[in-house]
């Protein structure tokens, strides 16, 4: 973890974050909320797209998905991070993109996976009526092509305690500080705050 820890630190602002910190980064939101909140791995995506959910179906043996209120899911397409957060109370899969793309086919995906998901772990029919697919396009936006990763991170903490988006480009240095150290630290700063 070492070097990928450097990628963080602000003379390497320029780098990518890879996989190793965003899971990292990930797992700490889990276990800031772990009754209410999952975070998929980054490989869980990539594995899911191109293999099936016959290959993924086993990622989540000891985990009760559909017992969480938010689910996480980073996504990494053609060296650009994304992320999907899955709003299981109010049914909605949304795609959040720093660069303004959209990804019906991702959503599209996420929700056939809840439902391969629900009648192998529930025994029983996920009924997809209802539910919202939505790329989002007022989130915030990077005017780099480097800091996707802390975009995808920073997307996932504050939705996972219902915060507003409320950053922007201008916030990434201080960013990637508060990743550095919530790593370190191995907890995040902000709790959730139970309502």
């Amino acid at each position: 973890m070492g070097s990928d820890v450097e990628r963080l630190e602000v003379e390497n602002s320029h780098l990518f974050l890879n996989d190793e910190i965003i899971n990292k980064y990930m797992d700490l939101i889990t276990e800031r909320s772990p009754n209410t909140v999952y975070a998929f791995n980054t490989f869980f995506y990539l594995a899911l797209s191109d293999k099936g959910y016959s290959h993924v179906c086993r990622w989540t043996k000891k985990i009760d998905i559909f017992s969480k209120k938010k689910l996480f899911i980073p996504v990494h397409i053609e060296d650009h991070w994304c992320l999907v957060y899955v709003d299981l109370l109010q049914k909605s899969i949304q795609y959040y993109d720093s660069l303004r793309g959209r990804n019906f086919k991702c959503l599209k995906l996420i929700l056939k996976y809840l439902m391969m998901e629900h009648v192998d772990k529930k025994g029983e029919e996920f009924h997809p009526s209802g539910w919202l697919l939505m790329n989002v396009k007022n989130c915030p936006q990077q005017l780099n092509s480097w800091d996707c990763g802390v975009f995808v991170c920073m997307f996932a903490e504050y939705l996972s305690r219902d915060a507003p988006l409320n950053f922007s480009q201008k916030n990434m240095r201080r960013f990637r500080k508060q990743i550095l150290f919530e790593i370190t630290k191995k907890k995040l700063r902000k709790p959730v705050l139970e309502t």
